[in-house]
């Protein structure tokens, strides 16, 4: 299963199954979009707002909108490795 920013839940996602359920289960409401001051995923609204599957079928990918809901134990390393991981599972599922 692959979250509309390319998460893929059960290998990407520390929360999975832990805090959360997934992101396409639960339709966005994560626990920790509260962070955000938010009771949806910023992204996975966003997603739903311009009527794609993922962010995949939007092209502006990695976005600000990426960038500003950054995992804050992320060290910049870190993010950068999970905004590769994410464009590639998206470009994956894209070509098929």
């Amino acid at each position: 299963m692959i979250s509309k920013c390319g998460v893929i839940c059960a290998t990407d996602c520390r929360a999975y199954k832990v805090e959360c359920e997934g992101c396409n289960e639960l339709s966005g409401k994560v626990s920790w979009a509260a962070y955000y001051d938010k009771t949806h995923c910023p992204i996975y609204a966003c997603v739903v707002a311009k009527d794609f599957s993922t962010c995949g079928e939007c092209g502006r990918a990695p976005c600000e909108l990426w960038y500003s809901t950054r995992d804050p134990d992320f060290s910049d390393e870190a993010f950068a490795k999970d905004i590769a991981s994410r464009l590639h599972n998206l470009k994956a599922i894209s070509s098929h």
